[in-house]
């Protein structure tokens, strides 16, 4: 794959015939990924594990794209990880730009360890200033042609399924336990107002804490000395 002469042929033997493997939209899909990447490049980030370092929200592609772009450096995907970006930046201006995200999704700072990276990485001001307005050449054709880049899931609810039932009973799928448990939290809530005729036993000993919130009933209760005469 780090061949882009056999790449491109390969390419050009779908393009003559591409009914010939099932999964023909798939290798057009991946390998063209391949031709855009960057060949000099060998390693990549991940925008959701630069996110999780500062403790802040993760920009989309195009932005992160289009900030790299605008501080004149050069910038693709990888058909390793979706969420991966090949660049010759240095690692500066990488956190410079994710500082500059940061002053624009600020993280609660006081909740940071001054012995954390996030702490020390923020600490220091952006000696770039990140441009994130989104640019043209930021979506690579193959993104823009919406090729099939990356395996997708073969159905609905796709992965482990629920475990076996005790005596070897066949488990329900997940569609049909996801119905079972529906509306479960509006029908406990129909049955605790149903409680509200019934006394507090904690409010009786002047030990209940939930108030308002309990969903027995506050009100005093009469004795037979307290009832009125007939």
């Amino acid at each position: 794959m780090h061949d882009l002469d056999f790449v491109q042929s390969i390419l050009n033997a779908l393009k003559r015939n591409p009914q010939r493997f099932k999964t023909s939209d798939r290798i057009k899909g991946v390998l063209s990924m391949v031709l855009e990447e960057l060949a000099d490049v060998p390693l990549y980030y991940t925008l959701d594990s630069l996110s999780s370092i500062i403790h802040c929200n993760t920009p989309s592609l195009l932005q992160f794209r289009s900030a790299i772009l605008h501080a004149g450096y050069r910038v693709s995907l990888s058909h390793a990880c979706k969420n991966a970006i090949k660049t010759d930046a240095p690692p500066s201006v990488i956190w410079d730009i994710m500082r500059s995200w940061e002053k624009k999704n600020p993280v609660k700072r006081e909740r940071l360890s001054a012995t954390s990276p996030a702490f020390h990485i923020l600490s220091t001001e952006p000696r770039l200033q990140a441009c994130f307005d989104v640019r043209k050449d930021a979506n690579p054709k193959s993104r823009q042609q919406g090729l099939k880049r990356f395996q997708e899931n073969p159905e609905a609810n796709w992965g482990p399924k629920a475990r076996a039932k005790a005596g070897g009973g066949i488990s329900t799928s997940l569609a049909e336990k996801s119905k079972q448990h529906q509306n479960k939290r509006k029908q406990r809530e129909e049955d605790q107002s149903s409680t509200r005729n019934f006394p507090c036993k904690k409010f009786q000993q002047g030990c209940c804490a939930r108030a308002e919130d309990c969903c027995y009933s506050h009100e005093p209760v009469l004795s037979a000395t307290d009832e009125a005469p007939p």
